[in-house]
């Protein structure tokens, strides 16, 4: 063997490794990544209840959906179940259980959960103040639900 074919024979390996690290990355180093909150686009607002606590962190209100993020630390999904619930003028306008629209488990009893209802038939006016319902409902049904309330005003996003 010359020190042409041993040049050539050492950058197929260099090249086999590369590529396989790439693949291994976005294979599994890609899932042992762990999730993130996003980023709080209103001023956070927490209540620590019974062992936890619960912070509403986003609020968006746009032509066709309301979105709500919020953080529960301190409960298992195993044992409760999470709802959120959107008042206007005391009116019910939405309810999303544990996944309604997204979850993002950070930790063992932490999670960020995505709240939304979409409204295209209902006729919001431009700014609207919502009182948002947290709510931890233990599948025991010999226990208490747990209740925390936040008030957030949000303009309409023209997107």
């Amino acid at each position: 063997m010359d020190k042409k074919e041993k040049k050539i024979i050492i950058a197929i390996i260099v090249l086999a490794v590369v590529v396989l690290g790439v693949i291994w990355y976005l294979k599994v180093g890609y899932l042992l990544k762990k999730p993130e909150m996003p980023e709080a686009n209103i001023a956070i607002q927490t209540q620590m209840v019974d062992g936890g606590a619960i912070s509403l962190r986003n609020a968006d209100y746009t032509e066709n959906q309301i979105k709500i993020g919020y953080e529960v630390k301190g409960f298992s999904l195993e044992e409760y179940n999470i709802a959120c619930e959107l008042y206007r003028d005391g009116h019910l306008i939405s309810t999303s259980g544990s996944t309604g629209g997204g979850l993002i488990e950070l930790d063992e009893k932490h999670y960020y959960f995505i709240g939304y209802e979409n409204i295209t038939e209902m006729n919001l006016p431009e700014s609207i103040h919502l009182n948002v319902e947290i709510k931890v409902i233990p599948n025991d049904f010999r226990q208490k639900s747990i209740t925390s309330t936040f008030d957030v005003s949000l303009d309409k996003e023209v997107k």
